[in-house]
């Protein structure tokens, strides 16, 4: 019955720790154009990337919530007495759902307990592309088969793993929840020390908000800067929001 009762805890634990995948070293073209306010800190040019693993999908509700009760965790959220966090979204929950209302302080925490870490913008667009060079990785307009936005969600997260995955079998890198990346690395739009930004866009983001800028179309749905009408993307480590999420990466020594 113990031996049981063993193995019962440990598929738990397991079914709750990410799935990584092992993305191939290579290089690709990143950063903005001539023009662009975000290419004053990331200047378009090619970069090299070294092979590492990063999770398969956003790390869900389920997955977070294993790691607070194992680490009697509180979030920057919680500890600020706020309205809404990661518990309490203000909106239905379900534990499939990407985990939001993540700080960077948060993301990093959760990254270390599963021996990880939040993976480099730079390193996160390179797997997010899968060898694509088109605005997303399966073309150039928005398609509800790859993603969930604005056009197809409720005001919510959808349960990860649902859409149709890019080359490297990587769910979700666009829409659902946008996802804290680390500034440094081999190109960065992050310029201060101990910031980051997010990627990715998210299920409450149209595919193109606003007007065009001087003829160009501003979409914020990408594997770009999440706002590149921005000179840099310093966001704090203790910024959050009702659609900030995260995926964990790890070195391959």
């Amino acid at each position: 019955m113990r031996s049981l009762l063993l193995y019962a805890v440990a598929a738990v634990a397991a079914a709750q720790t990410p799935v990584f995948v092992e993305i191939p070293a290579g290089s690709f073209e990143m950063g903005c154009g001539p023009g662009w306010p975000c290419a004053e800190s990331l200047p378009k040019k090619r970069i090299e990337i070294e092979r590492f693993r990063i999770a398969k999908t956003e790390t869900t509700v389920a997955q977070f919530r294993s790691f607070v009760r194992a680490a009697a965790y509180l979030t920057d959220a919680e500890k600020a007495g706020d309205t809404y966090t990661w518990q309490r979204p203000g909106f239905q929950l379900n534990e499939n759902q990407p985990v939001v209302f993540m700080t960077l302080n948060d993301a990093k925490r959760y990254c270390e307990f599963v021996g990880a870490r939040l993976p480099f913008e730079a390193e996160w667009e390179y797997a997010a592309r899968a060898g694509s060079t088109t605005f997303h990785y399966w073309g150039d307009e928005i398609d509800g088969r790859y993603l969930w936005y604005f056009g197809n969600t409720d005001e919510h997260p959808e349960p990860v793993g649902r859409k149709r995955p890019n080359a490297w079998g990587l769910f979700d890198v666009e829409g659902n929840a946008m996802e804290w990346v680390l500034g440094g690395g081999p190109h960065s739009s992050v310029t201060r020390p101990g910031t980051g930004t997010v990627r990715g866009g998210s299920y409450a983001m149209c595919p193109e908000p606003y007007p065009p800028d001087h003829g160009k179309r501003q979409r914020f749905i990408g594997l770009g800067p999440a706002f590149p009408g921005a000179a840099n993307s310093n966001f704090r480590p203790e910024e959050r929001r009702f659609d900030y999420g995260f995926r964990c990466a790890q070195t391959i020594r």
